[in-house]
């Protein structure tokens, strides 16, 4: 192997938490063959651009930081740029063909070889690589992101991940058990579960779902204190996960559903395998079993054959549920899925109103729910620390990077919890004062 060791490599990391995963493996597997990693891009031997390609927004922002990679080649000292992700799996025959930019095409499959497609860019050769190295963590040291499933079996008309992905695929517990122990051993006390399917977790390997076992083994892990569970299909809930939740005291008050509609002729074209009345019954065991749960969900927009009444009665139903948290996304027409021209498709300026009415509504349920806060005491995990010397926390209703956070003032420490009363409430954000000490 060559001698030079000052050899850097920058890795953009876009889309969402599954894809932030791989982008840890790959640099867990080049820091562990001897490359280094920077930060800045201008500093690289080599730019990996790691794709998103779920929508068209995320394609063009794909396509864009590939472009800006290829500039740094140029005018810089960048040598070779890499594409892979899901944009780049998805898209692989046209991208080789028609993006010049790119030195190498790789998909999500070929990311397990990256050391040596990145030694090949830059003509190195060695004669041994380490395949197995602990993966990097991109977020802060106290919570982490656990892969429990990649790939998607169910066929939702407007989705193309398991044309991405591929089919449902579980990792083994005890992998998942000892990567958690490791994880914690650094310092971890948060685990954020996620996958395209959490409920299905374990159906590939073991015969039925082994979710609910896995985070009872997952619950004994030392130094772990929040369990979150993240993307849970609504049609497969069991009252096994319900209790569950009720009875473990790690597992966070907090439920991410993404439902994505709630009338039922858009349910049935989106082929959701749920109706409205049974999404409402859980809704309603769900908080008639753990009160006080935290509610995330998501929903689409102006899916094709949307009418003015089924987006009524979604706002009707945003606003009944009073979700803590929601998401609203634009209807993306993708090659590939059953939606993909279907008839009905609705004017971008049709999907934006409704998009703005839904944000609008959220915004002031956010801002009720939040006012009842006031006064009361919570328990807050705290994240970081901003330049005027404020801390920033969240509470177990607030998943990282997505939903709110608590602004705390006081004596706190990042990456430990502590108890604070709120003081003050707007839609998306809280203030708090400590009143217990950090631990």
């Amino acid at each position: 192997m060559s001698t030079e060791t000052s050899q850097k490599v920058h890795l953009v990391s876009l889309g969402c938490p599954k894809n932030t995963v791989d982008s840890e493996r790959m640099i867990g597997l080049l820091q562990g063959n001897a490359y280094q990693m920077t930060d800045d891009p201008a500093d690289a031997d080599v730019v990996i651009v790691n794709t998103c390609g779920f929508i068209e927004p995320a394609k063009e922002e794909s396509i864009e930081a590939i472009l800006a990679a290829h500039r740094l080649k140029e005018e810089g000292k960048c040598k070779g740029v890499i594409v892979t992700g899901c944009l780049a799996t998805r898209y692989e025959e046209e991208l080789k063909s028609e993006l010049i930019e790119a030195d190498q095409i790789l998909t999500i499959e070929e990311e397990k070889d990256i050391v040596r497609h990145v030694d090949q860019t830059l003509e190195r050769s060695r004669s041994h690589y380490l395949t197995d190295p602990p993966r990097a963590t991109l977020t802060p040291r106290h919570w982490s992101y656990l892969r429990i499933s990649d790939g998607c079996d169910h066929k939702c008309a407007f989705c193309a991940i398991p044309a991405i992905r591929g089919r449902h695929k579980s990792e083994p517990v005890e992998d998942l058990v000892a990567e958690a122990t490791r994880l914690a051993a650094t310092g971890v006390r948060e685990l954020v579960l996620v996958s395209q399917d959490s409920v299905r977790y374990g159906a590939d390997l073991y015969g039925r779902p082994q979710l609910v076992p896995l985070m009872h083994q997952l619950a004994e892990v030392e130094g772990i204190d929040w369990i979150r569970l993240m993307y849970t299909y609504p049609a497969f809930w069991t009252e096994e996960m319900i209790e569950f939740y009720a009875t473990c005291n790690k597992a966070c008050a907090y439920i991410d559903m993404p439902l994505q509609h709630i009338a039922d002729p858009v349910l049935q074209r989106m082929k959701r395998a749920t109706t409205k009345q049974k999404t409402i019954d859980l809704l309603a065991r769900l908080r008639q079993r753990l009160p006080g749960v935290g509610l995330r969900s998501s929903f689409i927009l102006g899916f094709p054959g949307e009418t003015e009444d089924d987006f009524a009665e979604l706002l009707d139903f945003v606003e009944a549920t009073r979700f803590d948290h929601v998401t609203g996304f634009l209807y993306s027409p993708e090659e590939g899925t059953s939606a993909y021209g279907l008839d009905g498709e609705l004017p971008e300026e049709i999907k934006e109103q409704r998009y703005s009415r839904l944000s609008q509504l959220q915004e002031r349920v956010s801002a009720e729910i939040n006012d009842e806060l006031v006064n009361s005491r919570q328990i807050v995990l705290i994240d970081d620390q901003d330049d005027e010397g404020t801390y920033l926390g969240r509470m177990e209703r607030d998943a990282p990077e997505i939903d709110g956070q608590v602004l705390v003032f006081g004596a706190a420490e990042t990456g430990k919890f502590v108890e604070v009363e709120i003081t003050d409430a707007y839609a998306y954000e809280l203030h708090a004062q400590v009143v217990g000490t950090p631990y």
